[in-house]
């Protein structure tokens, strides 16, 4: 990967992972950054699993980072497999649009499930980043 066309490299510091997997590692740890917790990476949740998990308060939070990488059909399916959760399901994603389009999909997580954009964590201004599946706004 090339910074700026000048030749010089990116270098990613973090866990071993696939190419094509590097930038959804890197956004992780953005949101491991902006919520200030320490994240245990892809723990198992139901049949499936999370992308990273942490504890804040005695409350529960398992993360999902949404690169927009699947389908609206296969997150369905991945919210089916999430079955039963103990804490809350944390989406993060980058696009309003996307965020619209994750919220419809989790009605099987609609009870736990909270949804905030990168830019809405990073913004000062904000200060209820999260909506839950109702769109109401919300603090955690």
């Amino acid at each position: 990967m090339i910074l700026n066309g000048t030749g010089r490299p990116q270098v990613v510091y973090g866990r071993r992972c696939k190419d094509d997997q590097l930038e959804h590692e890197v956004w992780i740890t953005e949101a491991e950054l902006l919520l200030g917790g320490r994240f245990t990476r892809n723990v198992a949740v139901g049949k499936t699993v999370a992308d990273a998990f942490f504890v804040r308060d005695g409350g529960r939070f398992y993360v999902e980072v949404d690169n927009e990488t699947m389908t609206v059909k296969q997150m369905r399916e991945k919210w089916l497999r999430y079955g039963k959760v103990d804490g809350y399901v944390l989406v993060i994603c980058h696009t309003k649009a996307r965020l619209r389009r994750l919220i419809r999909t989790a009605e099987q997580v609609k009870a736990v499930a909270l949804f905030a954009r990168f830019r809405w964590l990073r913004s000062a201004c904000v200060q209820e980043p999260w909506i839950d599946w109702d769109g109401n706004r919300v603090r955690i």
